[in-house]
């Protein structure tokens, strides 16, 4: 009989052969898996006490294995594997919920020592039933404080409840559009379809309760009084709102086939506490998708700034890779833009960069990205666009700048103009630094040929367009 089963995860095969070898010579059932979504994939589906992870993998690194095996069952425990350089990462790890961690190159007696060790505090947690639920109380409720990223969050929290309370699916809705909509942000076990069938049911019901519920409700099938044929597999359903403030911002359904008696007094506590949890941990992360915004944000124009424009560019050009679509940067200068400092005031300049950006974003879609480069240069990021169409709209910006009056309002009548360069992904290169490279080389080229222009870098095989 094996002392446990452990998942050895790594791109190398030589470690994970190596790793193999010695887990097996001291008693233990191991799996491989050599990436980490072939890691995740086994952890969702089969039986595994321990997982040893490489912290650095192409694919999913293994801080998000950690993370996605903890969101799974977070008594699964969990040993990262790093390399000299990397014990910061590590430490990150265990502050993320890791059992601890070994340093490459590999020696035996530290690996069978930690995975020995790990797997006797499992057994005495087994052994201890209050204990083991605490235990998972508190890993849970830790990995819901600890996301961030709020598009995670949901994801993370619905599981963190679906390993609390009884349940065989669930799903978490939150308000949109000022309170008036209710929009599903993740489901477990359950078709999307037969998910907003559900919540339009509950929505339907408790139309003006939900929005003043404040604690946690267990209500029978038979107290919905509805024939809605997605609820036909369950029997009782836990509702818990979310609240922030004053207000509810959301909630969790958890769906049961065994009745409202399968909910006890402990397990409606131990949903409330993770509930508790996540409403803080949904505040901390809006607070913090709101901060990284602002430091996107240029002061002056409310525009992106240069910060933003690798985020912004590595975002659609994978986009494009995806969806094999071209991505098109224009770059932009505004010609002479000192002369209007020196002619009237740095206060007057400024007020000049900002129409400017108005006429941009005027100028452009919704989905495209307007992004102030520094001083009187702007980029412009449109997508699912090829060179000929970005020259479309790079004339119609240029000639809305040129016919621009600018500070009309207090009786002035300014007026400048700007050059533009443009270079396409893919067809002028593949690579990102390089595309904005070359937008901006086409925009000197404007300025030398006579400002106010529209240059296109030069397209292989084909003649120059101005």
């Amino acid at each position: 009989m094996s002392k446990g089963r452990v998942l050895v995860v790594d791109d190398d095969a030589f470690f994970r052969v190596l790793c193999s070898d010695i887990l097996t010579s001291g008693g233990f059932f191991v799996k491989t898996a050599t990436t980490g979504v072939e890691a995740v994939n086994i952890v969702e589906n089969e039986p595994i006490d321990i997982v040893v992870t490489d912290l650095v993998m192409p694919d999913m690194d293994g801080m998000e294995v950690l993370q996605r095996t903890k969101q799974h069952n977070t008594l699964i425990d969990v040993i990262v594997v790093t390399g000299h350089g990397s014990i910061e990462t590590a430490i990150a790890a265990l502050k993320t919920g890791a059992f601890d961690y070994i340093r490459k190159p590999l020696n035996e007696d530290e690996l069978l020592h930690t995975v020995t060790s790990c797997m006797e505090k499992k057994k005495l947690l087994e052994e201890n039933q209050e204990m083991r639920q605490s235990l998972k109380l508190f890993e849970v409720s830790r990995a819901v404080t600890a996301t961030l990223d709020i598009s995670k969050l949901y994801n993370v929290t619905l599981d963190a409840l679906l390993q609390i309370v009884p349940g065989e699916a669930g799903i978490i809705f939150f308000y949109e559009e000022e309170m008036k909509k209710l929009e599903i942000k993740s489901i477990r076990h359950l078709g999307l379809y037969s998910g907003e069938r559900v919540v339009e049911v509950f929505k339907h019901k408790y139309e003006r309760e939900l929005k003043d519920l404040s604690n946690i409700s267990v209500i029978s099938r038979a107290e919905l009084n509805t024939d809605e044929e997605a609820l036909s597999d369950f029997s009782a359903f836990l509702l818990a709102p979310l609240v922030k403030g004053q207000s509810t911002i959301g909630f969790i359904l958890i769906l049961n086939k065994g009745g409202k008696d399968a909910y006890s007094l402990r397990e409606i506590k131990n949903a409330t506490f993770i509930v508790e949890h996540a409403a803080g941990a949904f505040e901390n992360a809006q607070k913090y998708a709101e901060a990284k915004e602002m430091a996107f944000i240029d002061s002056l124009t409310n525009l992106y700034n240069a910060k933003y424009l690798d985020n912004a560019l590595d975002k659609e050009l994978k986009r494009a890779d995806r969806l094999m679509m071209p991505v098109t940067v224009l770059f932009l200068d505004l010609d002479n833009f000192k002369r209007i400092n020196d002619q009237n005031d740095h206060l007057i300049g400024s007020r000049v960069l900002v129409e400017v950006g108005k006429i941009l974003l005027k100028c452009v879609r919704e989905v495209d990205t307007v992004i102030r480069y520094g001083g009187d240069e702007y980029v412009v990021v449109l997508v699912d666009a090829d060179y000929d169409v970005a020259m479309r709209v790079a004339e119609r910006i240029r000639l809305s700048i040129e016919k621009h009056r600018f500070i009309e309002e207090d009786g002035l009548d300014i007026h400048i103009t700007a050059s533009i360069g443009i270079a396409t992904y893919p067809i002028h290169t593949k690579d990102k630094k390089e595309l904005l490279k070359i937008a901006d080389k086409a925009m000197y080229r404007a300025k030398d040929l006579s400002r106010n222009v529209v240059y296109l870098a030069p397209v292989p095989g084909a003649p120059a367009k101005k």
